[in-house]
């Protein structure tokens, strides 16, 4: 079958097959800045000798050391925007998928509608446990329901940057994206989404 439908997780990162090496997703740590350990430990193997994996202590030494050293915090595959401040005390759900989208598309994929081709007249109309029996009128991309965690709205970002950034094998990787926000989850305490 051309579509399917894939549970996306999207607030954890797609396990994937590549030719890219597979950090982990970058962190906001408590000061604000950005981190991913996983990357700062591969990218430098004496550190990795000594703390492992082990994110408080790397960042301990990055903010301590590296920094002046010039190790680099994050990998240079990836943009990293600026996360805007709240407008109230929190963010609202409209400023966290904000966020999402301005670092999805700070990385060079676009937002675009038309991936979802006629699903409000033929899958969406029914529940999507049974969304094999109408897969046949559906004329949009491919796509699959998911959470996105307000917690950690750049991991989940981040983690579709990575994700979309696989090589399939031909030189092809994902440049667009469109989702719709479904609702929000009372018992996963995420926004539900549906995404292509």
């Amino acid at each position: 079958m051309k579509k399917r439908i894939i549970t996306l997780l999207l607030a954890m990162g797609m396990a994937m097959g590549s030719g890219l090496t597979a950090y982990a997703t970058p962190a906001r740590m408590e000061d604000g800045t950005l981190f991913d350990g996983d990357y700062y430990a591969e990218s430098n193997p004496d550190l990795m000798a000594v703390y492992g994996r082990n994110t408080r202590l790397l960042y301990q030494h990055y903010v301590n050391y590296g920094k002046a050293e010039g190790r680099a915090a994050l990998s240079p595959d990836f943009v990293y925007p600026e996360r805007p401040l709240p407008a109230g005390e929190h963010y609202t759900i409209e400023e966290l998928l904000a966020i999402y989208r301005n670092v999805i598309e700070a990385n060079g994929i676009t937002w675009d509608p038309s991936l979802k081709g006629n699903w409000s007249e033929t899958i969406g109309q029914h529940d999507l446990f049974e969304w094999y029996l109408y897969d046949d009128e559906y004329n949009g991309g491919s796509w699959g329901t998911g959470f996105l965690d307000p917690n950690d709205i750049e991991r989940c970002a981040y983690s579709d940057v990575e994700a979309m950034s696989f090589d399939d094998g031909t030189g092809h990787k994902t440049t667009s994206y469109y989702f719709e926000v479904l609702g929000w989850d009372e018992v996963m305490g995420m926004i539900e989404i549906v995404a292509w």
